[in-house]
């Protein structure tokens, strides 16, 4: 069951790196616009992996953010492949040309990939499907949108700060899975699920400086979204853990029927 499970979670990444492959391709044609690439480059992997894949949200984003890093690992390769083949010696060793883009891309595609798997899974699931009709699924999204809020918000306000970078992902997070239940599994899936989101949303005006802009604060804006989209859903994740088991320890009642 568990094998099964897992070769349908690759199936879902390896084809929603396949769309990500041709939509590549048929920019580089110049058959679809730059903007549409860019969004099916960030989004349309993971949401065709995460409509291929059975389960829960987090299901989703995991097979999303595996569809990312394999697209990110690819297209690295690819790059490296290329210098190898200019055989220009301005080029650094092949191992740095691959771990520089490796990181790069990994850090731009795993949380979009991952919000995208996330929403291609709830859409297959449907809308008041696995319980978030009742009181209890209503409370989780609620607290699932407040901390993608926490930490989207966050770009608003000097979070380049040290203490910041830190503290909004883990509030961010611990809210998401305070209202998730009582489990430390809920509360890793909240905080997963409300980290992504809010590292996407976050990171989009940085993607935007980064891309449009010039000189220092191009490269300051991609490298902190580089540093940020990898710190980000950690943090996330974490904070969600110690939601849940905060709400454990006060003796909340379960989180599985905590609305009866």
């Amino acid at each position: 069951m568990v094998s099964r499970a897992v070769a349908r979670r690759f199936y879902g990444a390896v084809v929603g790196a396949a769309v990500i492959g041709a939509a590549s391709l048929l920019g580089l044609l110049k058959v679809l616009p730059g903007s549409f690439e860019i969004v099916a480059f960030l989004f349309c992997g993971g949401l065709i992996a995460g409509l291929l894949t059975p389960g829960s949200v987090k299901d989703g984003a995991i097979t999303g953010a595996v569809c990312g890093v394999l697209v990110a690992l690819l297209a690295a390769s690819t790059i490296t492949l290329m210098s190898l083949v200019e055989n220009n010696p301005q080029y650094p060793p092949f191992w740095m040309t691959f771990l520089f883009y490796a990181l790069i891309l990994t850090a731009l595609l795993l949380p979009y990939s991952a919000v995208g798997g996330a929403g291609g899974t709830a859409v297959r699931n449907g809308i008041g499907r696995g319980g978030t009709a009742d009181g209890h699924g209503r409370g989780r999204w609620l607290g699932i949108g407040i901390g993608t809020a926490v930490i989207a918000g966050s770009a608003l306000v000097l979070v380049f700060i040290a203490p910041f970078v830190v503290i909004v992902p883990l509030a961010g997070g611990f809210i998401a899975g305070y209202s998730a239940g009582t489990r430390p599994e809920d509360g890793l899936e909240a905080g997963l699920v409300a980290a992504l989101f809010g590292t996407g949303l976050f990171l989009l005006p940085m993607l935007w400086t980064a891309s449009h802009g010039t000189g220092f604060a191009a490269g300051l804006a991609g490298m902190v979204a580089i540093a940020l989209g990898l710190l980000f859903p950690l943090l996330g994740t974490a904070g969600g853990v110690a939601g849940a088991v905060a709400r454990g320890s006060f003796g909340e009642g379960t989180g599985d029927g905590g609305a009866g």
